[in-house]
């Protein structure tokens, strides 16, 4: 089966993109459901023409439960007929049992509402789980759901809370309402292709436990247009299981004068679709205090590309640290998620310009930062940092990038050759680490031709292994997949368990390519070689180097075979077609 995702907002132009085929492939009419035994187990949503609705399983994490069951949060997309075109997007919960099968799933749809972004959080406690998630006026102009459509059109936005047994049946709703600019900007650009996003929303992208209470962030925005609507407002509150709202505080509010474009990096005028800059988990929670993480205006003559700003735990601001690009290259953090060491460190996710051209592409960057709010330096302490890249745009986890169970274990995940207007055929790569951000592997997933995969999340599982949420376009026929794949730990320990797992440790790109053919792989001590379609060997070299360029430009046009070896090239590790 073809690897493939529904891939969610990675940047404006991509994002565009992925809309339209939103409309053409989530919105069709059958969802099939099945399990993959490639892998430690796969549970597949697939979309095709048959279907009113669909559960496509979210990027907000999956957690294991007390019983072995596992949660993630998921987007219920619903039609009222088979023939209409446009589809309302609810919040949805999946319980998995440890084996991967569809235990249950239920939806939380409310007429004339949408949920905003696909950001949602699940937790258990007490023998029951819980759904948090928010609804904004639906505005998709002909959708059934569409809010105007209603005697009594909604003008407010909720968060709200889900109270389930393990069953997933409801037991009790929380919900918290405030009213929100439904205003529709119907002439603009922008409107036509993100109606919902847009138009006066809230968006959740940030919420953990802690101290037996919920904390998080959201984002409550006006309208779009110009001249501005008023201000775009970021909330933290603490919220307990009863769904009381023990505090809540506004941090800070932005004029939303300023187009998507423009807003997609941190500005003093940042613009409706804050979504594009703050995605998930931008928070981390520390004895004292909580850290929240985001982009920065920035100083040039620094090179600071981030911003750390402390809360007491009342939300009261202590201070502000900033984080300077380590390689001095100036840019801005974005696609940012973090996790809390154990050891006091907090590891972050981003996308940083690509050095080989700083103006185009893009790579994915892990640091660990001492981010000690009593350190007297204002610039944060880099302790480590890794990169991944390619010539073409890659691109971190939406989500949540990295996840460990004990500092000698740290899964690091992200998306290479993604392509920034066009979809390219990538991949996800997953790399195990250690304390000091060494490659215990690097394995590289969802590598079947002309297929455009993404990775939503990454969670550690109790027994060491990895669950990932991932989703893909195949490029040849538009159809699409949502993915939860549950990876043993024994699949990052040697080659044969990886590739019983459906996992590899190598791959070539760009492919199809031209002039130059790369091969990236984390093995060494190992032999490349390259055949025509003759049997005939055209190259051949030692590998020592993460990635092997390989000059193609004599050779003809064709497809190629490549392969890595080992003991005294008897033995075939990796191998794999190569198309000039």
């Amino acid at each position: 089966m073809k690897m493939i995702i529904i891939h969610l907002q990675i940047n404006c132009l991509e994002y565009m993109k992925m809309q339209i085929i939103k409309l053409t492939m989530l919105t069709l009419l059958l969802c099939r459901v099945g399990i993959v035994n490639s892998q430690d187990w796969q549970v597949v949503t697939e979309t095709d023409n048959l279907t009113t609705e669909a559960y496509v399983s979210g990027g907000g994490g999956v957690i294991e439960l007390s019983d072995g069951n596992l949660l993630t949060p998921a987007v219920y997309y619903i039609k009222s007929a088979p023939q209409e075109y446009y589809y309302s997007e609810s919040p949805a919960i999946r319980l998995l049992s440890e084996n991967g099968k569809i235990v249950s799933q239920n939806n939380f749809f409310q007429a004339g509402y949408c949920i905003s972004g696909s950001s949602q959080y699940v937790f258990e406690k007490d023998n029951n789980v819980y759904l948090l998630s928010t609804y904004s006026p639906e505005h998709t102009i002909n959708s059934f759901n569409n809010f105007a459509n209603f005697d009594n059109p909604p003008c407010d936005a909720k968060l709200a809370l889900f109270k389930m047994d393990n069953q997933l049946n409801l037991e009790e709703m929380y919900e918290h309402s405030w009213p929100i600019d439904t205003f529709e900007a119907r002439s603009k650009f922008e409107w036509q292709m993100w109606p919902n996003a847009y138009s006066g929303n809230i968006f959740l992208f940030s919420a953990f436990e802690d101290e037996g209470n919920i904390v998080g962030a959201y984002w409550k925005s006006v309208s779009y247009d110009r001249p501005s609507r008023g201000l775009d407002t970021l909330f933290m509150f603490r919220m307990n299981f009863d769904g009381e709202i023990l505090l809540k505080k506004e941090i800070r509010c932005y004029d939303s004068d300023s187009n998507h474009w423009n807003g997609l990096y941190k500005d003093k005028s940042r613009a409706a679709g804050q979504q594009y800059v703050f995605r998930a988990n931008h928070f981390v929670t520390t004895d004292s205090c909580y850290i929240f993480y985001e982009s920065s205006d920035g100083n040039s003559s620094e090179h600071v590309v981030g911003t750390a700003s402390y809360y007491d735990k009342d939300f009261n601001f202590i201070r502000e640290r900033y984080l300077r690009n380590a390689d001095g290259l100036y840019d801005e953090l974005y696609n940012i998620s973090v996790k809390r060491s154990n050891h006091n460190t907090t590891y972050l996710t981003t996308q940083i310009r690509n050095p080989k051209n700083p103006l185009h592409d893009e790579n994915c960057r892990l640091y660990e930062i001492d981010d000690d709010v009593n350190a007297a330096s204002e610039f944060l302490d880099v302790i480590n940092y890794t990169d991944r890249g390619t010539e073409e745009w890659d691109f971190s986890s939406l989500c949540s990038g990295v996840d460990l169970k004990d500092d000698n274990s740290i899964y690091y995940t992200y998306s290479m050759n993604i392509g920034y207007s066009s979809y390219l055929d990538s991949w996800i790569c997953i790399d195990r680490l250690d304390s000091n951000m060494n490659k215990i592997t690097t394995l590289y997933y969802g590598l079947d031709d002309m297929c455009h995969d993404r990775v939503l999340s990454i969670n550690t599982t109790k027994d060491e292994g990895a669950i990932i949420v991932h989703s893909g376009v195949d490029l040849d026929s538009d159809k699409g997949y949502n993915f939860v794949t549950k990876f043993p730990v024994s699949a990052f320990v040697n080659i044969e368990e990886a590739h019983a797992h459906n996992l590899k440790v190598a791959v070539a790109y760009p492919n199809p390519g031209g002039d130059e053919m790369n091969i990236r792989t984390s093995l060494r001590n190992c032999t490349l070689q390259v055949y025509d379609m003759q049997g005939r060997m055209v190259y051949q070299q030692n590998v020592s180097d993460d990635v092997t360029s390989v000059d193609a430009s004599n050779w003809p046009s064709g497809t190629y075979v490549w392969k890595l070896t080992i003991n005294n090239e008897q033995l075939t590790v990796e191998e794999g077609k190569w198309v000039k």
